[in-house]
């Protein structure tokens, strides 16, 4: 049986994204980064890759209702969630299905052929769920395509948008309040571009330069969509040189018109740290959460048009995991901690912006072994929670979970 060949080494080199290094600089995913996070990766394996598709137990309150064989779980939507899995019979092939919750079936979507990897962002938006994903051999530029898929969850129906050749496997997708924007990697600059579900177009919104022979210039980290202030923030990598970098967001309105800029490059005292790939980037109501894709963590505010960070920022270290909020806007933002081992608890943490406290629960299921894998959230209530079997022996046979619960049912102190 054929086998999908991935490439760990090269993969990390990418999740660096593009920008400068302290070593190395470049607009290109060429330089080296330190990475704690692989979810997003595909893996060099010797075994079928059929084999990777796995069995999850489904719990809705606590209790168990059914077991799913897929590869991946992709997004929590609304009653349920969308996930991946390998075909058995053609296994270069990536299936796509939406699980609904309350009906314990699945459908299928549609499916990626001679499919390589995505990454973790996607655009949940006007029931559309956008993503990118890449096919071929995505360490060869001439031999790979990133494709831009649009599921109409309203018809069930997958799209492929656009098949972009030799196109840059980490371009970034963001959505909230209608508004999809994915930032595409370009030879010397960054595209930022406005994606319509209706009319399956984009437009330009914005082109920042850069030099990539002489690694200078400027490039989109990440992009925040804040509903309650309209507005778009941008986090952009300087690179002033080969051997100096500035991390800054710009804030635009919807249309785009420039409103405010903020130097947050003492986000850390590493300069290393300021030109890694970035995994959370959360900007609403002048609150700050940010995660690399390194060790760098970061609850803070603006104040006085500087960042500062709240005094509980210093708690959270490299191993505490930051809730993506782009799609929400609660005034509240969810952080973990998973079990070290069986012996330890699992942690959930829930900060308030408006009187920048954070209370902790306990997150713990009655058989050994579990760690909190990812969790997600939608709207202000509903959670979905991954838990994996401690398995460092390699002899463990539980399944894998996926808990929905509410968090007003979580008891935080």
């Amino acid at each position: 049986m054929k086998k999908i060949f991935l490439l760990l080494v090269t993969a990390l080199f990418l999740l660096s994204l593009y920008g400068c290094n302290t070593s190395s600089s470049s607009n290109n995913p060429t330089e080296q980064t330190t990475v704690t996070n692989t979810d997003d990766l595909s893996l060099d394996s010797d075994i079928e890759t059929t084999e990777l598709n796995h069995d999850f137990e489904i719990y809705n309150n606590g209790k168990k209702v059914d077991t799913l064989n897929l590869y991946g779980l992709f997004k929590q939507i609304d009653n349920g969630f969308i996930y991946s899995k390998i075909n058995k019979d053609s296994p270069n092939e990536m299936e796509y299905y939406r699980y609904y919750l309350d009906k314990k079936n699945s459908v299928k979507l549609g499916s990626i052929k001679n499919w390589s990897m995505q990454i973790h962002d996607k655009a949940y938006v006007n029931n559309h769920l956008c993503f990118t994903a890449s096919t071929g051999d995505i360490t060869d530029e001439k031999n790979r395509t990133l494709e831009f898929i649009d599921i109409d969850l309203n018809k069930n129906k997958m799209t492929t948008v656009f098949s972009d050749k030799g196109g840059f496997p980490y371009d970034t997708v963001t959505g909230a309040d209608n508004l999809v924007i994915i930032t595409k990697v370009l030879d010397n600059g960054t595209s930022l571009e406005l994606y319509d579900t209706e009319t399956q177009k984009f437009k330009q919104l914005k082109y920042l330069e850069f030099d990539d022979k002489n690694s200078i210039g400027e490039t989109i980290r990440k992009v925040s969509i804040d509903k309650s202030t309209k507005t778009i923030s941008l986090l952009v990598l300087d690179c002033i040189s080969q051997n100096e970098a500035s991390l800054k967001i710009e804030t635009y309105d919807y249309d785009m018109n420039f409103q405010k800029s903020y130097d947050i490059s003492n986000i850390s005292d590493d300069s290393n740290e300021l030109i890694q790939g970035v995994q959370v980037f959360d900007f609403k109501n002048n609150y700050l959460f940010y995660q690399n894709f390194s060790i760098t963590r970061c609850i803070g505010y603006i104040d006085s048009d500087k960042l500062k960070k709240s005094d509980i920022s210093e708690d959270v270290d490299d191993t505490f995991s930051i809730v993506s909020a782009s799609e929400d806007d609660s005034d509240t933002n969810l952080l973990y901690k998973r079990a070290e081992s069986s012996s330890e608890d699992n942690y959930i943490y829930l900060f308030d912006t408006t009187n920048k406290t954070m209370k902790e629960t306990k997150f713990n299921i009655e058989e050994k072994g579990y760690t909190i894998g990812s969790i997600s959230r939608i709207g202000k209530d509903n959670l979905m929670i991954m838990m994996f079997p401690d398995n460092a022996d390699k002899k463990s046979d539980l399944n894998s979970r996926i808990y929905f619960t509410k968090l007003s049912d979580l008891k935080f102190q």
